[in-house]
């Protein structure tokens, strides 16, 4: 009788390459955050408006600024969740502040 152990060498974050949305949707967050912290009191909506996007919309790409700095890596990289999409990304307009609980509800953990 002989035993085996069948290690399984391929990464579950590992993408093809990275991808160009969810990239470009970090990208955005980080300019819309950028705008919002060195605005003197402009009102929030007006930013939305001079974006040509909704305010919810708006308020949904800022919110991805605060992604732990390995989720936002990663996405980098292209090692997120295959299952990881910009439309999945934005779906998820309140995620918790948390990092750990980040990595849980986007299938890092």
């Amino acid at each position: 009788m002989e035993i085996r152990m069948l290690i399984d060498r391929t990464d579950p974050f590992a993408a093809v390459k990275p991808d160009a949305r969810l990239i470009k949707l970090l990208v955005r967050a980080h300019r819309f955050n950028t705008t919002l912290v060195q605005s003197d009191g402009v009102a929030f909506a007006a930013f939305a408006v001079r974006e040509g996007v909704s305010r919810s919309y708006f308020t949904r790409v800022v919110r991805l600024s605060y992604l732990a700095p390995d989720i936002t890596q990663a996405i980098l990289d292209g090692r997120q969740p295959c299952d990881l999409t910009a439309e999945k990304l934005l779906a998820h307009s309140r995620l918790p502040l948390a990092w750990r609980d980040q990595r849980a509800a986007l299938g890092f953990a």
